[in-house]
């Protein structure tokens, strides 16, 4: 029996062998459709919800002391973003065995391998050390401790902040969000070596310079102490401070506008206001992004309605600033507050300081303002500014061949907040003319001279706390010149000119005066090629403005 199955089976085979020689074409295979429930594919292409929570709470180094709530901190995270009636994530990664350098990085990777699509919800989470040290070329930088972190070479062995936000910033997702139950000020969960301890202390102020780090503006990063205080753990709450609280707001429903969801930005506020309040002051949680409120990122529930609108601003430069509508002062920035829908006057005022916003305007269910683009847009984006000048060639050379520096006047007029919020479009024009002389070993020649000059540029506008409402101005500019000299002797060409085009860059100030006025001096700085006598040569040409402009 088994021979002459096998005999079938080969001429079955040689049957459909010969079937297939005889085609010219041959079909190497067919589509077999295969019904897959549309449920299931929506699920298999629907974003995903997933978490990284670190707890470190023991140290090789025994200068590191190990931390009592770490782990607890992880596990009371972890609960609420499981509970399907809560978070209801769909995977949350836990790492609380006090993880060493490698090991975190390693999870780090394996988090951007799962995360494929840019609607998914990402939260990162570390509760743990965290100290500053001077990096290989001496920039002091803030650092996450892990298990084997030496006290001693903090850069080779723990994990610098930049890099895991670089890694977290890497991630796919647009909706994602880093919190770090951390602090670097030398007290709390925290340890310093001696010598920095010693050279911090002679820092005047009560907060130490933050370290050059950036924070992109796809992510939230929200850290549980501000930069030079301490992140604390509490007995009574068996937990980090902020971690408690934070845990709390998505547990006792902190929907602050009734939507139906608590978003990341609830809850942050939520916990940094009970955080200040339990430890009277001595921390404050912040946020490092201006991303918190433009996309909503959902911890806790789903937005079910359009919920009451918003006022809120994350912005160092409003910190301590009071939001009054109506007349009643209602929140404290950095921060935010939901408020009745309606024609609503809103006043942003610091102390008994005067109001930096006064603004009456209508809001409507569902919407969401970031305080300091209104206060951008209530000081006006237009603004023609009249400016007095001086121009002239940077090498000596060329002032005493071409052209010294010589007075002019002109204007230029500005877009804020365009193509993007921190950079502005502005175009400026100046001219001059007079007589000059120029001056040679066998004499001087007069002449007469006209010069306009005109430029294009977009600056990026940083505007520090300290400068009230002022902004420093930097970025590239492209610029035109158009120069023509005139000779009064007889053996002299007539007339000569020159026009060009330049690359170059603008840096200057700007700043308020009072009833949407402001003072402003700008440099600009360009390369161009002057041809003298028939020879081409390499210039510097400058332009110092100064004057007073309108805002409207």
């Amino acid at each position: 029996m088994r021979i002459r199955s096998g005999l079938l089976a080969l001429a079955a085979a040689l049957v459909a062998l010969t079937g297939c020689a005889g085609n010219a074409q041959i079909a190497k295979g067919r589509l077999v459709p295969i019904d897959v429930p549309r449920e299931r594919l929506e699920a298999a292409h629907a974003p995903r919800r997933i978490a990284l929570l670190v707890g470190i709470k023991e140290f090789d180094d025994q200068r590191w002391h190990p931390l009592r709530f770490a782990e607890a901190d992880v596990q009371d995270l972890a609960a609420v973003l499981q509970d399907r009636s809560l978070g209801a994530f769909d995977e949350v990664r836990i790492l609380s065995s006090s993880p060493g350098h490698e090991e975190i990085l390693r999870a780090l990777r394996a988090l951007a391998e799962v995360d494929r699509d840019e609607r998914d919800t990402v939260l990162v989470y570390f509760s743990a050390h965290g100290t500053l040290a001077r990096d290989g070329v001496g920039q002091l930088r803030r650092y996450l401790v892990a298990h084997d972190t030496r006290a001693s070479d903090v850069p080779s062995t723990g994990i610098a902040m930049d890099e895991i936000k670089a890694a977290f910033d890497r991630l796919r997702s647009r909706r994602k969000v880093l919190v770090l139950a951390t602090c670097h000020s030398g007290s709390g969960k925290s340890l310093l070596p001696e010598g920095l301890q010693r050279e911090l202390a002679g820092i005047k102020g009560g907060f130490f310079v933050r370290p050059i780090e950036e924070v992109s503006r796809a992510s939230v990063v929200l850290a549980a102490a501000d930069w030079g205080e301490a992140a604390r753990e509490d007995e009574r709450l068996g937990n980090d401070i902020y971690t408690h609280f934070f845990v709390e707001a998505l547990r006792s429903g902190a929907d602050r506008n009734g939507d139906g969801a608590i978003t990341v930005s609830e809850a942050h506020d939520y916990a940094r206001r009970t955080t200040y309040a339990y430890t009277e002051g001595r921390q404050r949680p912040s946020a490092e992004s201006t991303e918190v409120g433009v996309d909503p990122i959902v911890l806790v529930g789903r937005v079910a309605r359009a919920g009451k609108p918003e006022l809120y601003s994350y912005s160092a430069r409003l910190d301590g600033f009071t939001v009054r509508v109506n007349g009643r002062p209602l929140a404290d920035l950095p921060g935010g507050v939901a408020v009745e829908p309606g024609r609503l006057r809103i006043q942003v005022s610091k102390g008994i300081g005067p109001e930096i916003l006064d603004e009456t305007l209508r809001l409507g269910p569902g919407d969401r303002i970031d305080v300091e683009t209104l206060l951008s847009r209530s000081g006006g984006r237009w603004e023609v500014a009249p400016r007095v000048a001086l121009l002239g060639f940077l090498d000596a050379r060329s002032r005493r061949e071409v052209l010294g520096v010589v007075p002019g006047w002109g204007a230029a007029v500005s877009l804020r907040g365009w193509p993007a919020p921190s950079l502005s479009l502005r175009l400026d024009a100046t001219t001059a003319f007079g007589r000059s002389r120029l001056e040679s070993g066998a004499g001087s020649a007069p002449f007469g001279y006209q010069a306009i000059t005109g430029g294009v540029s977009l600056p990026w506008r940083f505007e520090p706390a300290g400068l009230h409402g002022g902004a420093l101005l930097a970025g590239p500019r492209l610029s035109a010149v158009w120069l023509e000299r005139r000779f009064d002797l007889a053996l002299a060409p007539p007339r000569q000119s020159l026009f060009t085009f330049m690359p170059g860059l603008l840096v200057g100030t700007d700043l308020p005066i009072g009833g949407g006025f402001r003072a402003g001096a700008e440099l600009h700085l360009d390369w161009m090629v002057v041809q003298v006598d028939g020879e081409n040569r390499s210039s510097g040409f400058a332009e110092l403005l100064g004057g007073v402009g309108y805002r409207f």
